[in-house]
């Protein structure tokens, strides 16, 4: 596909859509919920209390805490953290190589919403440091999306206009977060489906 000569950024979202978060299954034991993928998303991304330990307000102890307390859950809090800590599988297979194909002209970033507990299984066990130029974790900036002031944030760190920035993430309504401030953002779930939109705008090295 043709190069994009406008695009100097390329942003992903790390949950689902370069690591692997299991089956909805795992969302509904930890929410207490039943219902659609998307749905139970959108419920996490509401949550008071995870976008307050995903922002860095509040403690891991503070989160299983009330997190339970928020969802009507009766499990112990020691078996909720283990079970939530482990929730990241591991990288789905080819996300480095992935990452590793994005043309050396342009910045490679993440952004995602993430936390204390994942942060260093993601850049430690699943080798993602060091493969990234910049690195927006929630959890470290203080802000979550699909807030404005998340992607505000990386816009004005990187100094580039909205519309140099190409963004794939797994959840549409930080998709529209997004484009509605001038990225080009897509909504994208694994690798294939990462690789397709990022061939499309001739990001990648073949």
């Amino acid at each position: 596909m043709e190069q994009d000569r406008n695009i100097r950024v390329v942003l992903f979202d790390l949950g689902n859509v370069l690591v692997d978060l299991g089956n909805i299954s795992e969302m509904h034991a930890m929410l207490n919920t039943q219902g659609e993928e998307s749905e139970v998303w959108l419920k996490w991304l509401k949550s008071p209390t995870v976008a307050a330990f995903d922002s860095g307000k509040i403690t891991f102890d503070c989160f299983a805490e009330k997190l339970l307390e928020e969802v009507g859950s009766s499990v112990d809090k020691e078996v909720f953290k283990a079970s939530f800590k482990a929730w990241p599988k591991g990288l789905f297979s080819g996300a480095l190589a992935l990452v590793d194909a994005v043309k050396p002209e342009y910045h490679r970033a993440i952004l995602s919403n993430t936390n204390a507990a994942h942060w260093p299984r993601l850049m430690n066990e699943m080798g993602l440091a060091g493969k990234f130029h910049s690195y927006y974790a929630s959890h470290m900036v203080g802000f979550v999306k699909p807030d404005d002031a998340i992607y505000q944030h990386v816009i004005h760190s990187l100094q580039v206009a909205p519309q140099s920035i190409l963004f794939i993430d797994d959840n549409q309504v930080n998709i529209d977060t997004a484009n509605a401030l001038g990225m080009k953002a897509f909504r994208v779930k694994g690798i294939d489906e990462a690789r397709r939109v990022l061939d499309q705008h001739g990001v990648l090295s073949h």
